[in-house]
């Protein structure tokens, strides 16, 4: 995957984006584009400041390329147009999936020791902070988890620890600890 870092809007195979849809990772180029006016409201309005947590927002993204890689992507949209009713539930396993990645490459970062101390607290706070459920009370006052599509604050750091805990892609199988096959 490629990154691209752009301000205000951008055009991608995916189609045009604005720094309203906030990361994304496009599968249509293989790349992730990061509105960097997103690392500003990452610090500021959501409270998760730090390199580490811009870090952890790029690694989950580089996860949605791995997910299309390894095929969890494809398998995953044929499930939603099986089972609509399970549309939510399988974009967030996905998300999850994505954030154990992350945990995976900061534990290989670990291991050749360049994490400095409080990295990992920034990670989990950035994890925190984009969670369905912070987002929507901070928006609404309100947390509706029907509406969901990344996961809840707890959910997404769980996965994230998850994944940099045990180092393996093997160990970041959403689908599989859900019971759910895709």
């Amino acid at each position: 995957a490629k990154l691209v870092l752009f301000t205000d809007a951008v055009n991608t195979a995916c189609g045009a984006a604005d720094s309203g849809v906030g990361p994304f990772y496009c599968p249509g180029d293989e790349m992730v584009y990061i509105d960097l006016s997103f690392y500003r409201q990452l610090r500021d309005r959501f409270g998760a400041p730090g390199d580490f947590a811009q870090a952890y927002v790029l690694a989950h993204e580089i996860g949605h390329h791995l997910q299309t890689v390894l095929g969890y992507s494809p398998r995953m949209r044929k499930a939603q147009k099986r089972n609509p009713d399970q549309k939510n539930e399988l974009s967030i396993l996905l998300e999850l999936q994505a954030d154990c990645f992350a945990g995976v490459w900061a534990n290989s970062t670990a291991k050749r020791e360049l994490l400095e101390r409080g990295d990992v607290e920034e990670g989990l706070k950035a994890a925190a902070a984009v969670g369905d459920d912070s987002i929507q009370k901070q928006a609404t006052g309100r947390v509706n988890p029907e509406t969901w599509t990344h996961g809840s604050s707890a959910q997404r750091q769980k996965w994230f620890l998850r994944g940099l805990d045990k180092g393996t892609v093997a160990a970041c199988d959403t689908f599989k600890d859900a019971g759910v096959s895709i």
